[in-house]
């Protein structure tokens, strides 16, 4: 076949730093609503059912309806339509935007070829809404969010949302904020220090696990640190934006620490790779990009085992999923080998 290439590849995106304690209270909330990962947080299992056993029963009900209908997703995106300093700011700003506006930042974001369908599915178009439901019908995520965007009461919609962030403040995580600012400040001062010296690419590399190139649409990376989800990155985009939520490295927990215990994400990396069938798994995802369907086939393993070891790859940054496929991060490999000469301490630049 004889094909002439005029589509539009960027070589180059710009990264930006965005912290805040509210990123960290929404992630929060997804973590405490997501039961599926609790075995492959940080934080042990036990942490999260005596977390949502110890909450008002108002909190309660509240996390209950946001793991039914996935609203974490929708708080995360409002949280990006302004920059908030406060609870009370994202409340008032909430309450004061148009139901159709509302709606529209309730919507999933599918890629800027799909803003109109987006716009149209927000004025509760049926048949719009029918194909957005279509194209994301896979999604573990979309198709919820659309359902509830569209038929619930924007009012009690907007409600929900403002009581879940400021109930998990209160009750969850405003002992916590102080020492989770801290952490977040010197994790954050910490990466703007690689602006001078490495590539916009080796950046995301280094904070987030993710060997992301340039791609079109895509002129900006936003990266947001967060405690709470470790070791987990989790991905979004938006209108010219890719974003990742990074799990914080070690060295910023804590001011000063033992120089002789290992990084927790070191340490991850190598139980991943300590396992025969990761490493299978790894092989042949590192030979093509391939789906769970795929890996369980190759396998010859259950769905939900061979789920359960691409979730602690994952967890480690080696695979990443694309478009519904695991794909290989081939350069996390580079970054744990400077975290493992970091941390015993050789110089990179000697033989």
């Amino acid at each position: 076949m004889n094909l002439i290439d005029l589509s539009f590849k960027r070589d180059a995106y710009r990264v930006e730093l965005q912290s805040s304690l509210l990123f960290e209270h929404a992630l929060g909330i997804a973590a405490a609503t997501n039961r599926r990962l609790h075995g492959a947080l940080e934080q042990p299992e036990d942490y999260w059912i005596k977390l949502r056993n110890e909450v008002s029963e108002p909190l309660r009900w509240e996390l209950d309806y946001c793991e039914q209908h996935q609203t974490w997703k929708m708080l995360l995106q409002l949280l990006h339509t302004e920059v908030f300093d406060t609870s009370e700011q994202v409340a008032d700003y909430v309450m004061k935007l148009e139901e159709e506006r509302f709606i529209y930042e309730m919507l999933p974001f599918l890629g800027s070829g799909m803003e109109d369908l987006r716009r149209s599915t927000a004025q509760k178009d049926a048949k719009a809404a029918a194909e957005m439901k279509k194209v994301c019908a896979g999604h573990a995520f979309f198709p919820e969010m659309i359902y509830t965007a569209l038929n619930t009461s924007a009012d009690e919609l907007k409600v929900h949302l403002i009581k879940l962030l400021q109930l998990w403040k209160q009750e969850v995580a405003g002992a916590e904020d102080a020492a989770k600012e801290e952490i977040l400040r010197r994790d954050l001062a910490a990466k703007k220090g690689w602006f001078r010296s490495v590539s916009p690419e080796e950046t995301v590399l280094r904070a987030a696990g993710v060997e992301y190139k340039p791609e079109a649409g895509v002129s900006r990376v936003l990266l947001i640190p967060h405690v709470i989800y470790r070791p987990w990155t989790i991905e979004a985009n938006m209108i010219d934006t890719q974003i990742f939520y990074y799990p914080v490295n070690d060295a910023s927990m804590t001011a000063g620490g033992d120089p002789y215990e290992p990084p927790g994400q070191l340490v991850q990396l190598y139980k991943a790779l300590g396992d025969e069938k990761r490493l299978r798994a790894l092989k042949l995802i590192a030979e093509q990009e391939r789906s769970l369907k795929e890996l369980t086939e190759q396998l010859g393993m259950g769905k939900t085992t061979v789920h359960h070891h691409l979730a602690i790859l994952r967890g480690a940054g080696l695979v990443r999923v694309k478009d519904g496929s695991y794909v290989c991060n081939k350069g996390s490999l580079d970054r744990h080998d400077h975290d493992l000469r970091e941390f015993l301490g050789l110089d990179e630049n000697k033989p």
